[in-house]
């Protein structure tokens, strides 16, 4: 009988593992936009003064990400982003986080990218107009935007973005057109 437990324990897993491969969004608890949606260009301000567009990454895969210091889940999931970036900084992707703190909170959001070592770039949403166009409700909340600027994905809450199915997810939409 323990036999026979194991053989349908590893054939569950193997079905498991040949469904996450089949459908990568799947993998990641995602899922895709049913409807081609085009995201807005903006533009908004890094903390050193300088001001950088949607558009700037425009034939990149994009995961976008809305995000607070004070948002315990956005700490715990921004690790996996740096690792996430890190992993493709030789390829057309870019993590490109949202900061969603107050306007008197540069000091903490510049505090917090130096205490978790991010390197991917950071964009201030002061007056909250960026989210409010993206419904942001509550935060963390990530969008996955197609090299032509289309919304894939609309995800929310945190995830492990260095995880095996993370870097599937990323490789295979950069494999797409």
């Amino acid at each position: 009988m323990k036999s026979l437990f194991s053989v349908l324990t590893l054939c569950g897993a193997l079905i498991c593992a040949s469904v996450s491969q089949a459908n990568p969004y799947a993998a990641m608890g995602i899922e895709p936009l049913a409807e081609k949606i085009v995201a807005a260009d903006f533009t908004l301000a890094a903390l050193d003064g300088s001001e950088s567009n949607l558009s700037d990454y425009r034939g990149k895969v994009v995961l976008l990400n809305f995000w607070a210091t004070w948002c315990t889940p956005c700490l715990r999931e921004m690790p996996g982003m740096e690792n996430l970036s890190q992993h493709f900084r030789d390829d057309e992707f870019v993590v490109l986080g949202i900061s969603n703190d107050q306007p008197s909170h540069k000091k903490r959001v510049a505090t917090f990218i130096k205490r978790l070592s991010l390197t991917f770039p950071v964009l201030l949403d002061s007056d909250g107009k960026v989210s409010e166009y993206f419904s942001v409700a509550g935060i963390p909340v990530s969008f996955l935007i197609a090299r032509d600027g289309s919304i894939l994905a609309h995800i929310v809450g945190e995830r492990e973005w260095d995880s095996a199915e993370a870097i599937g997810l990323v490789e295979y939409l950069l494999q797409q057109s």
